[in-house]
């Protein structure tokens, strides 16, 4: 089944997806949004457009595991896009952003080329977590 990571920002959404296999998930860009509503929309369209059979939402929970407002709104969210008919399954995004952010000024992109990719990268690491933990329970 393909799977699209989604990491939810509060003006850009950032994807990824997996091969059917879900062997290999990559960076499948982002869409500018300036609500929620536009977010729905963004990953309606980009769930519709890959196939994708489940959408892997970024929960951003707090570095003490505890939700905050961001996890809250992440919840919302996910409860939104069901209405839409999609199958979502909230997944920890800790460190998401950062790990993305190391990665690419490590491949020499600079600050304006690393905000284009920012986003989708951070949604491939989380992807890949979700893949990797779920091929570990079977």
């Amino acid at each position: 089944m393909i799977l699209l990571g989604v990491d939810l920002g509060d003006r850009r959404v950032g994807f990824a997806v997996t091969d059917e296999a879900e062997l290999l998930a990559v960076p499948s860009g982002f869409a500018k949004v300036s609500n929620l509503a536009e977010a729905v929309d963004a990953v309606r369209g980009k769930a519709e457009a890959e196939s994708a059979g489940l959408v892997v939402l970024g929960n951003p929970i707090n570095m003490d595991g505890r939700p905050g407002p961001k996890a809250r709104e992440a919840a919302a969210f996910a409860d939104m896009l069901r209405e839409e008919g999609l199958e979502v399954e909230l997944w920890d995004e800790r460190l998401t952003t950062s790990e993305a952010t190391r990665l690419l000024r490590a491949a020499g992109h600079d600050r304006k080329r690393r905000t284009t990719l920012i986003d989708a990268n951070a949604a491939q690491r989380l992807l890949e977590s979700f893949v990797q933990a779920r091929r570990r329970r079977g």
